[in-house]
């Protein structure tokens, strides 16, 4: 692949209340002009004369670290600069009918790469670029659902024939896909690494035993990196029934946490859903739910909790997800309606809630600040074919900065 950097982004503007930058700093190199003090007499010894400035060094402004936002637009994989939350350059990487049609994107822990899938072919291809200048997609073959390793050389996803389906693995350079899994007749949710890249966190499940609409009992399993199949439950995870297989595992950003969403097909109002957070060996986990709509739900009338889409915060204390409670009771004359929300929240591991933004949020994001959200905007929930991706204060909820038409906004790590 080739990686020649044509540009670089700089961003001109910066918005008052985005506290992203790093202070200025004196210029060492900077000079002063000394005048002589009195010297201060004593009785034994004569004090050299004090070196007084005359005049004082400028602090040089330090430059801003840049920012970029991946998103789809049209089918097209764009990447823009967002430094200080104003719009700067866009690179389009994709090519109509050859690696377009895109979904799942993924920035590389080292902000370099962005892996995504397309279905330009007709069967899912999983393509990476190098997101920091001009580059040509990189095929890395059949598969989907891919996830870096930590050092952002290797990507692991799910690849194989239907039903069949396995895990499988590659790097990027001289991409050599390896098979993990050995499966029949199986089906698999987003493998995760873990934070030391030694090992996979997966979730999987015979095909038999899972519903028409993905309903299933799984537990969360290590899998062995050499090929050998071998696979472990984690030491302190229960099995989770009747829930689909959860396609967002995710680490905090300190290791110290594994989070996961998931729902459960009810009926065709009903898919209650909730997110759930665990230490890394499975154990302690918990269930989050916006606490400003815990009052509306109520399974025995029929009021069910969706949550569909969330990411971690920088700080790794907290999920921002989308939340919302539907009623789906058939004796009710708001049957089918959202009566909570729907809602974009801050939700601390403590249970707490930091911010609300109301609305339709999907493929939501937060920057390495913890001061911006990205998310994509459904003004008619998903019956709006044409979503908005924008940008929000973290601090204040207010929109930041909108880039026009798309889906999946990711910031780079």
């Amino acid at each position: 692949m080739k990686r020649k950097i044509l540009r670089v982004f700089v961003c001109l503007s910066i918005l008052v209340f985005v506290t992203a930058c790093v202070p200025a700093l004196p210029d060492v190199n900077a000079t002063a002009t000394q005048t002589p003090a009195p010297p201060v007499p004593t009785p034994t010894v004569t004090v050299p004369p004090l070196p007084v400035p005359s005049e004082t060094s400028s602090p040089t402004p330090a430059q801003p670290e840049l920012q970029f936002i991946a998103y789809e637009q049209s089918g097209q994989l764009l990447v823009t600069d967002v430094t200080d939350g104003a719009k700067g350059g866009t690179t389009q990487y994709t090519v109509a009918s050859q690696s377009d049609q895109v979904g799942e994107l993924v920035w590389s822990p080292s902000g370099e790469f962005v892996a995504f899938v397309s279905t330009a072919s007709g069967t899912p291809h999983i393509f990476y670029i190098f997101a920091l200048g001009q580059s040509s997609p990189t095929d890395l073959g059949p598969g989907s659902a891919p996830a870096w390793s930590p050092d952002s050389q290797s990507l692991a996803y799910i690849g194989g024939t239907f039903p069949d389906d396995n895990i499988w693995i590659t790097t990027i350079d001289n991409p050599s896909p390896r098979q993990l899994t050995f499966e029949t007749n199986y089906a698999w949710g987003r493998p995760v690494f873990t934070p030391d890249g030694g090992s996979l966190i997966v979730a999987g499940t015979d095909r038999i035993n899972m519903g028409a609409s993905g309903n299933t009992t799984f537990t969360l399993e290590s899998l062995a990196l050499d090929g050998s199949g071998f696979r472990t439950p984690l030491p302190g995870a229960a099995p989770f029934e009747g829930g689909r297989l959860p396609y967002d595992l995710c680490f905090s950003p300190d290791g110290s946490k594994l989070a996961f969403s998931t729902s459960f097909h009810l009926s065709a109002c009903a898919s209650p859903g909730a997110y759930y957070v665990s230490d890394p060996d499975g154990s302690n986990r918990q269930e989050l739910v916006s606490p400003s709509l815990k009052s509306s739900i109520d399974t025995n009338q029929e009021h069910y909790h969706v949550g569909l889409s969330y990411a971690w915060a920088p700080t790794s204390d907290a999920l921002v997800g989308l939340g919302n409670v539907v009623d789906c009771s058939l004796n009710s004359p708001s049957m089918g309606q959202v009566i909570a929300g729907p809602q974009m929240s801050i939700i601390g591991l403590d249970g707490s809630e930091r911010l609300v933004i109301p609305g339709f949020y999907y493929g939501i994001s937060m920057d390495r600040t913890g001061t911006l959200i990205a998310a994509a905007h459904y003004l008619e929930g998903f019956q709006d074919m044409n979503p908005n991706v924008e940008i929000y204060s973290a601090e204040t909820g207010q929109l930041v900065l909108s880039l026009g038409s798309g889906r999946n906004p990711q910031f780079q790590p």
